[in-house]
């Protein structure tokens, strides 16, 4: 067991034993509980197994009261569509906008529309202490202000550029952006980062994965000059580390760049056999 597992396991072992203590469940289902969730400000996400729909709420109540949420969520389906939105069933309470504090950050969202993965909260620290001061940064998949947020709150960039094209997101961006109080730093931008300005970044931040390779070479376009390039992709375990940085070097040499490797990192574990990395990349 990695040091990150046994962590998440400490976090939640007090918690479910408390649970499992005073839940109202036969014996037998409690092995089928959940062991993990995702709290999120007042919001709770639990998945849990279709074998135990008949208990639904008596699970929803122990939960919700020991670990103090006001709403639930039934995780039921991952994510879908261009704007990964969540596929998740309300279950209890009624209120599904919260405000969620990490790292110092306030991020307000409804999250039975919006994705926030607790498992990159790493990475979020990580991206709080990259930048160096006065720099202009691009995030090209902004979404509520996930990494845009870190780094206009806590490093000293003289200019962040978001760019969400789901309005939904945006609209949460914009607030979170003032909720933090980084109006002065922090452009938000509804559109399609396919559109974003070229030659005026020194860093460009590509948090998404899915089609992210395809806005390489624009990433690349992005930057004035020379810069680094923060990109995201789920790779099976298979093809590490080599099927992204070869995306990257191919989309360095379309467009006539050289590039140099700073590091590639697993974020998390994405689905059975496959992982969320990042590369950074130094490019000019």
């Amino acid at each position: 067991m990695d040091l990150r597992e046994y962590q998440w396991r400490e976090t939640f072992k007090e918690p479910l034993r408390n649970i499992l203590k005073n839940i109202g469940v036969p014996e037998d289902v409690k092995p089928k509980l959940p062991s993990r969730w995702e709290l999120l400000g007042h919001v709770l996400i639990l998945k849990i197994d279709e074998s135990l729909n008949d208990w639904l709420d008596e699970i929803a109540r122990a939960y919700s009261e020991e670990l103090e949420a006001r709403a639930v969520l039934r995780d039921v389906g991952g994510i879908e569509g261009e704007y990964r939105e969540p596929i998740l069933d309300l279950i209890m309470g009624t209120e599904t906008e919260t405000t969620h504090v990490e790292n110092g950050i306030r991020y307000r969202l409804d999250a039975a529309r919006l994705m926030f993965s607790s498992g990159n909260v790493d990475e979020r620290i990580r991206m709080a202490n990259v930048c160096g001061d006065g720099e202009v940064v691009v995030d090209m998949f902004a979404g509520i202000g996930y990494f845009t947020l870190p780094m206009a709150v806590h490093s000293k960039p003289g200019k962040v550029v978001a760019h969400e094209i789901n309005p939904l997101a945006h609209e949460y961006l914009s607030q979170n952006v003032k909720l933090n109080n980084v109006q002065a730093i922090v452009e938000p931008h509804l559109e399609d980062c396919g559109d974003a300005a070229e030659n005026v970044a020194d860093r460009v931040v590509m948090g998404y994965v899915g089609t992210t390779h395809e806005y390489l070479p624009k990433a690349m376009r992005i930057l004035r000059g020379k810069g680094i390039i923060h990109y995201h992709e789920t790779c099976p375990d298979r093809l590490m580390p080599d099927r992204p940085l070869e995306r990257v070097e191919e989309a360095a040499e379309n467009e006539g760049k050289q590039v140099e490797i700073l590091n590639i990192k697993t974020i998390k574990s994405y689905a059975p056999g496959v992982s969320h990395v990042v590369v950074d990349a130094f490019v000019e």
